[in-house]
């Protein structure tokens, strides 16, 4: 027979801040998300309950009741990652885990809890682990999966035991909601006076289904065990990583750079066999006298290239100070992503986005990638608004640029420059810029632009002009009409 084991975790974005120290958990504190349209409280601490906050109350009929409540928005990404670390660590139990998004686990322990002393035994030794790590959690073991996630959430108990062949003995106290039903169903339920599942296995399933539908008989059929419902597992997100321990500490360069060979050729290869690359890479040095030293670095794009980790590692490992030695290291590659295989000889396109990353990937983990920035094309007909400056890190596929409508100068100034007019026209016949002094030889124009009917804060009506000068130079000249001082501007340069 099946035994399945339900693991719910009802304060994990609250036992998230809990682990990283977070001394507001100690006060009334609450966890806050943003539901139809408004922030609500999801997870309190005990502070918070005793002063009378509960779970769905808005967060200002909470500043109400407690006006020195302390709040953090929920985090999903954050608690999507503690909950699968969770998943892996939950492989110390079972082989057969999967996961019940977002705050719980299922897993077939069938075969299993002898090794742990019995069911009993093996969830009480899970129930205290959580607890070492600082997280909530209630139990239930059952036949079947409904059933235990039921048993986990609505008994008594944090810890419930239903013995094989008496789902629905455990199951029969138990209220509506332990099904699983839609809220609709569950109302409609009650307004009949059913209340627990006891009641509703009283009642023939025919009648069950011909009143309120086959959702509802289906789901009871389910956690009694008379319909199929198996735990489907999925493996966890492999992890690429190696480590090393040394007898002896070594601190010399040359040998530094031994260990980080071995390491990455051991990671490396394990990418280029799943056919993935990771953009970072992290490399832990643990030092006899100075404890672990973190060193890190990126890639423009995701690679699995052995030298091309060794070569970015250089930099860090001569910034590294190891006055006793290290004897510890391990090394992960992270933000792992598929690699596309091309041919080189065949696709010069390609191999040049490939040598544009090479020397993101460079300049980014010498000088920061913050600091490394290229240009992304806007729509916009304004000149200023046609482009904007983004992190050449998070730009993921290749920017493509399209033909400009109309012509723009190659340099365009970021405050356009005043010029000093020395022959009146428009544009100016003769004009003085940067100690120089030129003449319009052509000039077309104007080309008046505005700012978008929903943008308030472009600035006035503009005037540009493509002007030729005599002295061979090619500027984008621009004015402001009907302004009480009329002056002209250098905006640009063409080639």
């Amino acid at each position: 027979m099946r035994r399945v084991l339900s693991i719910w975790l009802p304060q994990l974005p609250l036992d998230l801040r809990i682990r990283k120290g977070d001394l507001r958990v100690s006060a009334p504190f609450a966890i806050i998300s943003e539901i139809n349209n408004a922030w609500r409280l999801t997870h309190l601490s005990d502070a918070a309950e005793s002063v009378g906050l509960s779970s769905g109350l808005s967060l200002p009929d909470a500043r109400a009741i407690c006006p020195d409540l302390l709040t953090h928005p929920s985090n999903q990404a954050r608690e999507a990652a503690l909950l699968r670390a969770l998943w892996r660590w939950a492989d110390s139990l079972s082989p057969w885990i999967a996961l019940d998004a977002p705050d719980g686990l299922f897993l077939d322990i069938t075969g299993c809890a002898h090794l742990f002393g019995g069911e009993a035994n093996m969830a009480a030794y899970a129930h205290e682990r959580l607890s070492d790590m600082q997280i909530t959690s209630r139990l239930g073991i059952a036949d079947t999966k409904g059933a235990a996630w039921a048993l986990a959430r609505f008994s008594s108990n944090e810890v419930k035991v239903a013995l094989p062949g008496q789902t629905s003995e455990a199951l029969s106290a138990l209220p509506l909601e332990a099904l699983r039903l839609p809220q609709k169903l569950s109302s409609d339920l009650r307004r009949t006076g059913l209340k627990t599942i006891g009641q509703l296995m009283e009642i023939k399933s025919a009648e069950l289904a011909r009143r309120f539908g086959l959702a509802l008989t289906q789901a009871l059929s389910a956690a009694l065990g008379h319909e199929p419902d198996p735990v489907s597992p999925k493996a966890a997100d492999p992890i690429y990583a190696a480590r090393m321990t040394l007898p002896d500490p070594i601190g010399l360069k040359g040998d530094l750079l031994g260990v980080l060979e071995q390491l990455t050729a051991s990671v490396c290869r394990r990418l280029a066999k799943d056919v993935k690359g990771a953009r970072r890479y992290y490399l832990t040095v643990r030092c006899v006298d100075t404890g672990d030293h973190l060193l890190h670095i990126g890639f423009a794009r995701p690679t699995h290239e052995h030298r091309a980790v060794m070569q970015q590692f250089t930099k860090p490992l001569d910034e590294l100070k190891i006055e006793f030695g290290a004897d510890w290291f391990r090394l992960e590659a992270a933000h792992i992503e598929p690699i596309q295989p091309f041919q080189i000889s065949l696709d010069q396109h390609k191999q040049a986005e490939v040598d544009t990353s090479k020397i993101i990937s460079t300049l980014g983990n010498r000088l920061g990638f913050d600091r490394v920035r290229q240009f992304m094309p806007m729509q916009s007909h304004l000149p200023e608004r046609e482009f904007v400056y983004v992190e050449a890190m998070d730009q993921r596929e290749p920017v493509s640029w399209t033909a400009a409508p109309r012509k723009r100068p190659i340099r365009l100034f970021k405050r356009p420059e005043r010029l000093v007019t020395l022959e009146a026209g428009r544009p100016p016949k003769r004009f003085q810029w940067r100690r120089g002094v030129y003449s319009t030889h052509v000039a077309k124009g104007p080309e008046r632009l505005t700012a978008e009917w929903w943008q308030t804060d472009m600035g006035a009506v503009r005037d540009y002009w493509h002007v030729q000068t005599t002295e061979g130079l090619r500027l984008w000249l621009m004015t402001y009409p009907g302004s009480k001082e009329p002056g002209w501007y250098i905006a640009g340069k063409f080639s």
